[in-house]
């Protein structure tokens, strides 16, 4: 990985920070910056596509985050392993999203957030 990709996920934290300020949904500034940050550098690493996007976009009840990597190689979890440095990710994303998908043809991972329940 490049140090430009290195880079990508800290810059794509702070734009999702600005964009959920402006839409008022501080609650889920945390989840939605490790959420990107684990499926961007996965994408950076893994992923066999010519580049990478990012998109977050919001509806009355759900908060969506997608990455897509343009390549048909499907996310695959490690086994968990404590003691690694690294392998993580992915448990860290399903644990945190409501929701995981991988779209049909292995390019895009889409997680949703529930909104309803930072209001409690």
């Amino acid at each position: 990985m490049s140090d430009t990709d290195r880079r990508r996920p800290q810059q794509f934290r702070r734009l999702s920070c600005a964009l959920l300020t402006s839409w008022d949904l501080l609650p889920h500034i945390a989840n939605v910056e490790l959420l990107i940050t684990e499926l961007l550098t996965n994408a950076l690493q893994h992923g066999e596509g010519p580049e990478v996007d990012v998109m977050i976009s919001a509806d009355d009840d759900y908060l969506h985050v997608f990455v897509r990597d343009g390549s048909p190689r499907t996310p695959d979890p490690r086994p968990l392993d404590m003691e690694a440095e690294n392998g993580r990710g992915l448990h860290l994303v399903t644990a945190i999203a409501d929701e995981v998908e991988v779209s049909k043809d292995g390019t895009t991972v889409h997680c949703t957030l529930a909104l309803q329940d930072s209001a409690a």
